[in-house]
C-alpha cells in the first residue's frame, strides 16, 4: 500500500477505493500464507522433537502378566495419575509392584481400590488384601 491511506478513507474515489482493496487483499493473503507456513514448521519441528524424546525413551508396553519384573514403570503405559504415584513411592520396576501388598499400594496418595485391583488385574497377580476388582462378585 502507499503510505497511510487505507480503501475506507473518507475523500477517496471509487476507483482509488478499488485499488486499495486490491492491494489490502494481497497484504492479507501474503501475511495469511506466512503465517501458515510458520505453523507448519512449527508442527514440523514438534513432530520431530516429539519421536525423538519417544525414540529415546524406549518401547512403550501395556500393562500384562506376561510383563518380565525389570520393566521399568516409564515403560509401561499406566494411567498418568497411577504411574506418578508409584514413581513418587519410589518404585520402579514391575516386579516392585508386583510385590508390594494391596494395604502398602493402598497407602499411596491418588491410588484407591480400583486402582489397586486394576493393577492386579492388568498385572496378573490376584489381590492379597481382599480388594476385589470392581467387576467381579463375591460368590
Amino acid at each position: 500500500m502507499i503510505g497511510k491511506e487505507k480503501s475506507t478513507d473518507p475523500g477517496l474515489s471509487a476507483a482509488e477505493r478499488r485499488a486499495f482493496r486490491g492491494a489490502e487483499a494481497k497484504e492479507a493473503m501474503t501475511e495469511h500464507e506466512a503465517a501458515l507456513q510458520s505453523f507448519h514448521g512449527n508442527r514440523e519441528r514438534l513432530r520431530a522433537e516429539r519421536l525423538a524424546r519417544e525414540a529415546m525413551a524406549g518401547t512403550m508396553f501395556y500393562p500384562a502378566p506376561e510383563l518380565p519384573d525389570n520393566t521399568p514403570i516409564d515403560n509401561v503405559r499406566f494411567s498418568t495419575r497411577i504411574r506418578n504415584a508409584l514413581t513418587a513411592a519410589g518404585l520402579k520396576t514391575v516386579g516392585e509392584i508386583r510385590e508390594a501388598t494391596d494395604a502398602t499400594l493402598l497407602g499411596l496418595p491418588d491410588i484407591g481400590k480400583g486402582s489397586v485391583s486394576h493393577l492386579r488385574e492388568t498385572l496378573g497377580l490376584p489381590s492379597t488384601d481382599g480388594v476385589r476388582p470392581k467387576d467381579k462378585k463375591p460368590a
